[in-house]
C-alpha cells in the first residue's frame, strides 16, 4: 500500500452529499479518484464535472471510502472485494456497529471508522460542496484493522478535505453523538409531526411560524434514508439520551409559573453563550 495520499487511488462508494463533497475536496490531491453510486446520472454528472474519473472499482483502489447510510454500510462491509493493504474508511454517523463489522475484515485489510461532523439538511450530489468539510471535526475510530499506516493515511485524507481529525472510542462517540446530532434530528422530526397534526386542526399554524420554528425543524428536511440509518444503528444510545431529555423537559415544565424559572433559564443561557464563545456559531443550512 502507498504511504502518501497523493500517491493513492481513492474509490468512493456513494456520491451523495457527504461522498460527493469529499470527492470534490479530494480532486487533484490523489493519484486517481473513482466512485460508485446507485444512480447512473450522478456518476455521469460527477465525471462530466471532472470530479471523478470513469472506470475503477473498490478492487483496484488504495483507499475505499464508504459514504452511504449507516445501516447500508454495515451490510456492505462483508461483501467488499479489496486488495491486501487497502484502507477502508467509512463516513457513517454511528460507529459501534460499523466498527464491529470493520473488525471482521481480513487481516491484510486496513480499516478506520470515520464520522465527519458536518452536513446540510438537504442530501444528494446536487447539494455537495467542496468546502463542506472545511474546519469540521472528523471523528476517527480505531478498529482491529487499524495500523499505524492506516492512522497516518486516514489523518492525511481528513486534512486534505480541510477537516480536523479527532480520535475517539467507538462507544463514546456514539453516546455523545446521540446527544449532539441524533437527538436534535429526532426532536426536529417530532416537532414537525406535531405541527402536521395541529395544522390539520387549524390551518393558520404555518402562518404564525417564523425563525424559531424553521430553525427547530430544519433537520426534518433530511432524506429519510439517512435518518433511518442513523436512528436504527444507534437506537440504544438514542433512547438513553432521550430519556434524560424527558427529565429536563419535565423539570422545566414544573417551573413554568414559579420564581425559580428565571434562575434556571439564566444558568442555561450562560452555558449556551459560553459554548458559543468557545466554539463559534455554526451556520444553519
Amino acid at each position: 500500500m502507498t504511504t502518501t495520499l497523493n500517491d493513492c487511488s481513492v474509490h468512493v462508494i456513494g456520491l451523495g452529499l457527504m461522498g460527493g463533497s469529499l470527492a470534490m475536496a479530494l480532486r487533484g490531491k490523489v493519484r486517481r479518484l473513482t466512485a460508485d453510486d446507485i444512480q447512473p446520472a450522478v456518476l455521469q454528472a460527477a465525471a462530466g464535472n471532472g470530479v471523478i474519473e470513469t472506470g475503477g472499482s473498490a478492487a483496484d483502489a488504495d483507499i475505499v471510502v464508504l459514504a452511504i447510510p449507516a445501516n447500508r454500510i454495515i451490510d456492505i462491509i462483508p461483501t467488499l472485494t479489496v486488495r491486501p493493504g487497502t484502507l477502508v474508511l467509512d463516513l457513517g454517523s454511528t460507529k459501534t456497529r460499523i466498527c464491529d463489522q470493520l473488525d471482521r475484515l481480513p487481516e491484510n485489510v486496513q480499516a478506520v471508522g470515520g464520522h465527519p461532523m458536518c452536513g446540510l439538511a438537504e442530501n444528494g450530489y446536487t447539494n455537495a460542496l467542496p468546502t463542506l468539510y472545511a474546519g469540521a471535526r472528523f471523528v476517527l475510530c480505531e478498529t482491529a484493522r487499524t495500523t499505524d499506516q492506516a492512522r497516518t493515511l486516514a489523518e492525511a485524507l481528513v486534512a486534505a478535505v480541510g477537516a480536523v481529525p479527532l480520535w475517539m472510542d467507538r462507544v463514546r462517540q456514539d453516546y455523545l453523538t446521540a446527544l449532539t446530532s441524533h437527538l436534535p434530528h429526532l426532536l426536529s422530526f417530532a416537532l414537525m409531526q406535531l405541527a402536521m397534526e395541529v395544522s390539520a386542526e387549524d390551518s393558520a399554524l404555518y402562518d404564525l411560524a417564523a425563525g424559531g420554528f424553521d430553525g427547530a425543524t430544519r433537520l426534518a428536511r433530511t432524506e429519510e434514508s439517512m435518518i433511518v440509518g442513523m436512528f436504527s444503528t444507534n437506537a440504544e444510545q438514542l433512547r438513553s439520551v432521550t430519556a434524560r431529555l424527558r427529565e429536563h423537559l419535565d423539570h422545566l415544565e414544573a417551573l413554568l409559573e414559579t420564581p425559580a424559572l428565571r434562575d434556571e433559564l439564566d444558568a442555561i443561557v450562560a452555558a449556551r453563550r459560553s459554548y458559543t464563545d468557545r466554539y463559534g456559531e455554526r451556520l444553519i443550512s
